[in-house]
């Protein structure tokens, strides 16, 4: 685990895009055959952790009674706006829906609900 921030994310909000508060910092770039940046798209989190996989790993699926949750491994600042942005995803839903998490929690998190 290298971020320091990780958001324990319900199905839906998984597959939807990220915030644009966080695109500037994780937008993924397009580059045409020569090499040279067409665009930067603005990912879904399902997308995000595909293209990070090779800096933070695979993203852990748990599931929690008939829900799925995605931990979702980011580094992202406090004075870029960038937590709030996520602290909004989760506003007025319940945990572990859209809920930030430090490492130890969701390290506990993941073995709390590890149905193996």
């Amino acid at each position: 685990m290298r971020g320091n921030v990780y958001i324990c994310l319900n199905t839906s909000t998984y597959k939807d895009k990220i915030p644009s508060e966080l695109v500037s910092l994780y937008g993924i770039p397009s580059y045409d055959e020569e090499g040279n940046l067409i665009e930067v798209l603005h990912p879904t989190f399902e997308e995000l952790g595909e293209y990070n996989l090779s800096k933070f790993g695979s993203v852990p699926k748990v599931k929690v009674g008939n829900a799925n949750y995605y931990i979702v491994e980011l580094e992202v600042s406090w004075l870029q706006g960038e937590v709030s942005a996520l602290l909004n995803l989760g506003e007025g839903l319940a945990y572990p829906k859209n809920s930030l998490m430090s490492a130890s929690e969701a390290r506990q998190f993941i073995s709390d609900n590890n149905n193996e």
